[in-house]
């Protein structure tokens, strides 16, 4: 035997016995779970039983052992109402017919034959306590079989089912985590995943119809067809799993990618064949870039699976859900497809392969995963990669932003209105569930970015080598990252965590002139970073100082005798979380941008650079209205805005100003002015007016465009009405309120309380919308009164399988004096069967009932690219009946009409929003002399 062969047999044979004392470690380590389970796919049920081996890895004997029962978890009232209400921020219904929250029942326990006692316990009843026969000591292992009925609920997400697809993810009893702080009995988070648990061996005999294609978690070793229709699969892991989820559904088709010796299975329903494929290539894509930072991906297999989530997508072991509404997303966001799908299977890493505590420490695989999933984008499609991929014909009309962008705008918005908070706390801490995405997703990924720039690559890469490296198949702290931050960079690095990760501190750095050619650098935060400052003399020469930022402020030294022509502060942008970038450089930066159409989405901030003032100007179109308009905008702190227009059909012009403050004394207050001067040539007038409001708003978060969010505003108008379409603070509720809009002051308030959904077509709850206006004579008002509208909407599902609901309006209005017509009831926000302006008093009743049933569902039927899918046609039988009067309630009589209509829902770009296009036909009840009417419009009636 020549050397050669030798050589190769001795790195054979270590190998192997690497291989072996790996597999070893973690067979003794790890908890075991063999799970025989059958489904019921009529009734939704499945039947198991589950035998777990755990090892106590602790120093301590254990009389216990507890289990996360997630499907079994207990729902207040209040819960349900916001799960519906929360739902209109993924624009869906999660219960098709109704609440439906699943159970898993456990029947019985036992151990070696003898029965084991256990209880129920939390305040969710999600936590299982089995008590042991004896104490279970360091190092010895114990068996326990559980039987258990699982009830799988018609629910949208990762645990229920939908048409043809059902969707399994922790549906078993799964082990807690118990360590040197003792066991993390969590309660079960309804709005993100707060799961943390042991990675475990897993076997399951799994039962169902033979023609239902299964998507797992392991490879399947073996398959036994069955007399009575059904087959039993033997599924297996070969190295360990945080958990074992599986995809169900005769509709599946898969399409097979050989990754290493891995096969990456896209699985996807009829017509979606394209994007299946592109998941799989995006997916081993990212598995290089992962594999080449932080070891290489273990498993035989990795699963895509198409599900009616709710939401983008969600992280299993070996496998992903993916909504089903994002393989349909216009071609225009093919990048972000790319980022779901990436992002999902990064987890693989930062959430299988690497455990951490997701209800309390998230930040460790969401907000690392997120940093890295960053990188790789701007990997593949370069520095500060832009989401939107436009054709060349509209590049020069919508304004792109990027991810890295994005990421942080999400987190500004929240710093500047005051709901900022801490990235590493309880789930149930957040104020709101989407503040979750702005804050461990976007915040935590530009923690880590900064913690780079702070220690630099080198030191970062290292850090990122022991981290997957040393906890590979093991759970991860936030106490870890610190540590070894520490022992890599030979810092202290707490300060820097506590800072960012557990206070809402922010960072504003600034600099500003301090006498003749002087400056200084401010701190006008509350966190403490080093800093670099860059001068730039007029004869082009540059001098760079470094300030360890603490103090408030301090001056800047400069070259004796040289003209100062820039001062630039953090030129190379390493603390992207500072929540003022206008003002790191003198003088500031102007972003002139002129466009061919000037429109709402140039006003954005995060569409626009956040570091200039940015000023945008263009021709304006609206129907049958152009002109001009411009707008100069500190971003996210101020908006002026000119336009001119001329209508070329009332021959009218009319030129206006605006001036906007979002977050008045940095809370969710915004303050608005604007005038205009509007000139009837026709009529030989000119009417000038304006409208000053503060508003504020009761709810963190707006969840649709044509959404009313909870909020209260004051108002004065003169010659001007209320807002009632969407805009950048909300809109108001201002129907059937008569504005004649001349010599008219009013002083008013308007709100909105909301307890409903979900949006766009609601199933639950109520809405309130009450307003109070006062018209004197001031600012040159020559007209009195005053008048009061409460208004309250309710809904509520009559048949929940038929998805057959019921709408009701109220609506009730008083003012004085009562000869002044100062409400409305007829048109599309009324009386339907009559015109607008023909019913009017100074006070008034409104009842409507709307009868909302379905005539189709699930059409998608898409158009323009994916742009918009019709998905669903609703049919709508309603009645109004409304009485108008002014000093006499007996002499005016109740108007009644009823009519037909149809809801047209259409999804926009996949699932970022939705609009029901509403048409209605209405015939008056016992009044002859009117015709019928037709409307249309957008959102429901209410």
């Amino acid at each position: 035997m020549n050397k050669s062969v030798r050589f190769v047999l001795f790195l054979a044979f270590f190998f192997c016995l690497f291989v072996f004392n790996f597999l070893l470690s973690y067979a003794a380590e790890c908890p075991r779970y063999d799970i025989t389970a059958e489904l019921d796919t009529k009734n939704h049920t499945i039947a198991a039983s589950q035998k777990v081996a755990f090892t106590n890895n602790t120093d301590i004997p254990l009389d216990a052992l507890y289990f996360h029962i997630y499907p079994h978890r207990t729902y207040t009232k209040k819960e349900i109402g916001f799960m519906y209400r929360y739902a209109g921020y993924f624009k869906m219904n999660p219960f098709p017919e109704g609440f439906q929250g699943g159970d898993l029942k456990i029947e019985k326990v036992s151990a070696k034959g003898s029965a084991l006692a256990y209880r129920v316990e939390g305040d969710d009843r999600t936590i299982l306590k089995v008590e042991l026969d004896s104490p279970l000591k360091p190092g010895d292992t114990q068996e326990v079989t559980l039987d258990f009925k699982v009830e799988i609920p018609h629910a949208y997400g990762r645990f229920g089912w939908h048409r043809e697809i059902t969707s399994l993810a922790r549906w078993y009893p799964i082990l807690s985590v118990v360590d040197k702080s003792g066991w993390h009995n969590y309660p079960f988070y309804i709005y993100h995943q707060p799961y943390f648990s042991e990675a475990a061996y897993y076997k399951v005999t799994f039962t169902l119809p033979r023609d239902e294609i299964v998507a797992s978690t392991a490879l399947v070793k073996g398959q036994t067809d069955n007399p009575d229709g059904t087959k039993t699969l033997v599924m297996e892991t070969e190295f360990p799993v945080r958990d074992f989820s599986l995809g169900l559904s005769r509709s599946f088709l898969v399409h097979k990618l050989a990754y290493g010796d891995a096969t990456i299975y896209s699985y996807y329903l009829k017509g979606d064949e394209k994007r299946a494929v592109s998941a799989a290539d995006y997916a081993a894509s990212l598995m290089r870039f992962y594999a080449e930072r932080f070891g290489p991906y273990p498993y035989k297999n990795f699963s895509i699976v198409p599900s009616y989530l709710g939401y983008g997508g969600c992280q299993s072991s070996s496998f992903i859900f993916i909504d089903t509404r994002v393989y349909r997303v216009p071609g225009f966001l093919e990048r972000y497809f790319n980022f779901l799908i990436s992002h999902e299977t990064g987890h693989q890493w930062f959430y299988n392969i690497i455990g951490s505590d997701e209800y309390r420490e998230m930040f460790l695989d969401e907000g690392m995963n997120s940093y890295w999933i960053l990188r790789y984008l701007e990997h593949v499609y370069g520095k500060n990669a832009s989401v939107l991929t436009l054709p060349p014909a509209l590049r020069w009309l919508i304004p792109d932003f990027t991810f890295h962008g994005s990421t942080v705008a999400r987190y500004l918005y929240l710093a500047k209105n005051s709901l900022d908070g801490p990235v590493v706390s309880d789930l149930s801490s957040f104020q709101e569930p989407s503040s979750i995405f702005a804050l461990t997703y976007g915040k935590g990924a530009a923690v880590l970015e900064m913690l780079e720039a702070f220690v630099g690559s080198r030191v970062f890469e290292r850090i990122m080598k022991r981290y997957t490296e040393e906890f590979r198949f093991k759970n991860f702290a936030l106490s870890d990252l610190v540590r070894i931050c520490n022992e890599e960079s030979g810092e202290d690095l707490t300060g820097f965590f506590n800072n960012w990760l557990k206070t809402k501190k922010t960072c504003d750095y600034a600099v500003k002139p301090s006498g003749e050619g002087a400056f200084v650098l401010e701190n006008r935060g509350s966190i403490e970073m080093p800093v670099e400052a860059r001068v730039v003399y007029r004869d082009q020469t540059q001098s760079v100082f470094q300030w360890d930022g603490r103090g408030r402020d301090i001056a800047l030294p400069l070259d004796a005798g040289k003209a100062v022509s820039q001062v630039v502060v953090d030129p190379d942008n390493k603390i992207i979380l500072d929540v003022d970038r206008v003002n790191n450089s003198w003088p500031r930066h102007i972003f002139l941008k002129p466009v061919p159409w000037y429109f709402f989405a140039y006003e954005i901030p995060s569409l626009m650079p956040a570091g200039s003032y940015n000023v945008v100007f263009g021709p304006d179109l609206r129907g049958s209205r152009m002109g001009a308009a411009a707008s100069a905008a500190k971003p996210y702190d101020g908006l002026v805005k000119f336009s001119s227009l001329y209508d070329f059909n009332d021959k009218e012009s009319e030129y206006t100003a605006g001036y906007e403050l979002p977050h008045l004394f940095n809370k969710q207050v915004s303050v608005g002015l604007e005038v205009f001067n509007r000139n009837y040539r026709t009529r030989r007038k000119d009417v000038s007016g304006g409208k000053l409001y503060i508003r504020r708003e009761l709810w963190p978060a707006r969840y649709g465009i044509f959404d009313l969010n909870d909020h209260v505003t004051l108002y004065l108008l003169r010659d001007q009405k209320l807002d009632q379409q969407a805009a950048v603070n909300g809109a108001e509720d201002a129907r059937n309120t008569v504005y004649r809009k001349t010599d008219e002051s009013i002083v008013g308030m308007a709100a909105s309380l909301c307890r409903y959904g979900p949006y766009a077509d609601p199933d639950y709850g109520w809405k309130f919308t009450p307003q109070q206006e006062f018209a004197g004579h001031f600012l040159g008002g020559k007209e009195s009164f005053w008048r009061t509208s409460l208004e309250l909407d309710n809904y509520r599902l009559l048949v929940p399988k038929l998805s057959q609901k019921i709408a009701t309006r109220l609506k009730v209005g008083w003012g004085g004096p009562g000869d002044k017509d100062l409400f409305d009831l007829g048109g599309a926000d009324g009386l339907r069967g009559y015109g607008r302006e023909t019913i009017q008093g100074a006070r008034m009743v409104l009842g409507t009932a709307e009868y909302r049933f379905p005539l189709t569902k699930d059409m998608k039927m898409y158009f323009l690219d994916n742009v918009f899918c019709l998905n669903k046609i609703q049919g709508v039988g309603f009645f109004d009946i409304a009485k108008a009067w002014h000093n006499d309630f007996e002499g005016a009589h109740f108007k009644k009409d009823a009519g037909l209509g149809l809801r047209l829902h259409f999804d926009i770009a996949g699932f970022l929003e939705k609009a029901v296009l509403r048409l209605d036909i209405a015939r008056p009840i016992n009044d002859p002399k009117e015709d019928t009417h037709f409307w249309i419009g957008l959102s429901h009636a209410f």
